[in-house]
């Protein structure tokens, strides 16, 4: 008998949520967003991002987390990497940066 991967779904009241200061868009458009993107990859090459997608329980039912950018669009937890990070360490700094609370003392373990 084969199994497939085992998926944990945890209840939304297993946390505590709050609010964060909203992240606009850097770029006013779409040639300055791709105009940036140029210089950065001139000076660090490839870039490399890493995303995450977690999984909450809510009235008995599975729920994708999605975090809301601006007004315009949602996109998974996650981002670009530090250059010569590795994947998982860049996926906890990621998590850390946009979903806990912003307190030095309070810092998740996240089980990646």
């Amino acid at each position: 008998m084969l199994s497939g991967p085992v998926v944990n779904a945890y209840p939304l009241s297993s946390y505590t949520f709050g609010t964060k200061e909203p992240k606009m868009e850097k770029d006013t458009s779409v040639a300055d967003r791709l105009a940036r993107m140029k210089v950065n990859y001139l000076k660090e090459g490839m870039r490399t991002s890493v995303e995450a997608i977690l999984l909450v329980q809510e009235h008995n039912h599975p729920h994708i987390l999605l975090l809301q950018i601006g007004n315009t669009f949602c996109k998974l937890p996650g981002g670009r990497l530090k250059p010569g990070e590795n994947e998982i360490e860049g996926l906890k700094r990621k998590l850390s940066s946009k979903l806990a609370a912003n307190s030095s003392t309070l810092q998740p373990d996240w089980q990646v």
